[in-house]
């Protein structure tokens, strides 16, 4: 009992220290984009955002998907014994990226222009054979990051080696961006600007994972000499697939934005919108802040997944059921409390990050995917880490085709809010069947209605109140009601309001019950020990 409740924490920091980092790397993501799109215009946004999927798969590969299936193989192994079964995937996962991201890199550089084409902007070629370079960053990334989380749990080179990236990426695109802006670049030049600061950040990444590699004198040195020569291509294709389907489930925004770059622009002029790059650009704000509202679920979806594929390998179902109900529990709170507070202060978020509220429909509509996202990452991880990776697989497959067929219904009719409501119901049918799925399967205990009530009435306290908050505001300072900084301290304050009042709604509502709070780092560990010291007064 005490290694399940051990294991159990271990989960749970790991979900901090990456939840932590994560935050960081986001807050600098929307720092950046916020003088980047004042500084090249919503072309220029647009010029970026149409081939950022291209890059963010390759982030999805080396940061979340493949070092998440690899540290869960190797948290197998060492539960069956021998560094060298360790050793060997180490180097099959090598040998497995290499051949993938091999195949993504010519894929890209070669048929950038036909792509292009479908894409309906062919001046969009050279950035996507610069993204195409940063596949080759992935395969020592990942493996150097899956090894750490697999050995011993450890999350800190991962979220170090992110944060670095992250900053350098940052510094490299606002600083060519402000040198494009002085010498009157193009939209497709910041574009490529762009583009060249994402492909040369890894190289941060590279560096502080080295360092640890180096300090810590990993099990991956001490046994790489006694690897065998030969391949086993059954590891290979296993590696392959497995990191192939989680990397798709791990970040699957990238998913339906890939779709909304082959077909928004196409589907704009021929709805004859007088200025379709302009409107894409407009519309792709929303996805910027959908990122940054998943940060939770994402970063709690790559730490459980080791740790239950333990639990499931120990058959610990019932530890399991309460991991994956916990994990749900929190997914779908912080998913609701993030998609309602964007939608109630919308507007001067957009403002504020924008300069202008254009869009702001379709940007409160993305708000909604902020919930619906939350769902399909946490529910994706815990089929993935329970043997089950080709569900949540083709659910999002399902969810990508009614995106398709939302885009192509929708746009004609509503332009970019046709694309973003598109989004909205994808989303939320892939998060229906996952959910579905895991209640039929017995993985998570089903959610009662008297908590989902308790969780919608903190969400409605929270609206209320923002609501008031943002009223109040308004009639103090009625003269700068249009300026762009008093949209920006409506939307700061506002969501400081509505996150405190949300927290203090679910303590008081009991949302997360005495188990819940037990299987939390800190909180569990602080409670443990108060448990412990009141039984030795009573024995005393």
């Amino acid at each position: 009992m005490r290694d399940t409740n051990k294991e159990g924490h271990a989960i749970w920091r790991g979900a901090l220290i990456l939840t932590v980092s994560a935050f960081l790397v986001k807050i600098m993501s929307a720092a950046y984009r916020l003088p980047y799109q004042n500084l090249a215009g919503d072309v220029g946004f647009y010029a970026y955002q149409q081939v950022y999927p291209f890059y963010a798969i390759a982030v999805t590969l080396g940061g979340t998907g493949f070092p998440i299936v690899i540290s869960k193989f190797i948290a197998e192994a060492k539960n069956g014994g021998g560094y060298r079964q360790e050793a060997q995937i180490r180097r099959h996962a090598l040998i497995a990226l290499f051949i993938l991201c091999g195949l993504f890199f010519c894929l890209l550089f070669l048929f950038a222009v036909p792509l292009t084409k479908v894409m309906g902007d062919v001046r969009l070629s050279s950035l996507v054979r610069i993204a195409a370079f940063i596949y080759l960053f992935v395969p020592l990334i990942a493996v150097l990051r899956g090894n750490f989380q697999g050995e011993n749990e450890n999350m800190m080179p991962t979220a170090l080696s992110q944060i670095g990236e992250q900053a350098l990426r940052v510094l490299l695109i606002i600083g060519s961006s402000w040198y494009l802006f002085l010498h009157h670049g193009n939209p497709y030049q910041f574009g490529r600007a762009a583009t060249i600061g994402s492909v040369a950040a890894p190289a941060a990444s590279l560096i502080i994972l080295s360092f640890y590699f180096r300090k810590e004198k990993s099990p991956f040195v001490r046994t790489a000499k006694g690897a065998p020569g030969r391949i086993d291509w059954h590891l290979v294709k296993d590696l392959l697939i497995s990191g192939c389907l989680f990397s798709l489930l791990a970040l699957p925004l990238v998913s339906f934005q890939l779709i909304d770059s082959l077909t928004v622009i196409p589907l704009l002029n021929h709805a004859h919108v007088p200025d379709p790059r302009t409107e894409n650009g407009i519309y792709d704000r929303a996805y910027a802040l959908t990122q940054f509202g998943i940060i939770a679920a994402a970063s709690l979806t790559a730490t459980i997944v080791p740790g239950l594929a333990k639990l499931s390998a120990l058959r610990q179902k019932r530890e399991v059921q309460r991991q994956a109900s916990l994990a749900l529990k929190i997914s779908l709170a912080f998913g609701l409390a993030a998609a309602a507070g964007l939608a109630v202060i919308g507007r001067e978020v957009n403002i504020m990050l924008f300069k202008n509220a254009a869009g702001t429909v379709s940007f409160s509509l993305g708000a909604f995917t902020m919930l619906t996202l939350s769902l399909i990452l946490a529910s994706s991880g815990i089929l993935e880490a329970t043997g089950r990776p080709w569900l949540p697989f083709l659910y999002l497959a399902a969810g990508g085709a009614a995106k398709l067929a939302g885009n192509y219904l929708l746009i004609p009719l509503f332009s970019i809010n046709g694309a973003a409501a598109a989004t909205c119901l994808a989303t939320a049918l892939t998060a229906w069947l996952n959910i579905r799925c895991l209640r039929r399967r017995s993985l998570a205990e089903a959610l009662r209605f008297r908590l989902i009530l308790k969780l919608c009435a903190a969400a409605s306290g929270m609206v209320v109140a923002v609501l008031f908050w943002k009223r109040l505001i308004a009639i103090w300072e009625s003269r700068l009601a249009d300026s762009r900084l008093f949209a920006t301290g409506v939307a700061l304050s506002g969501a400081l309001v509505g996150a405190c009042v949300f927290l203090i709604l679910i303590l008081i509502l009991r949302y997360f019950d005495s188990g819940d709070f037990e299987r939390l780092p800190l909180i569990g560990r602080r409670l443990h020990k108060k448990d412990l010291s009141e039984k030795s007064k009573i024995s005393e």
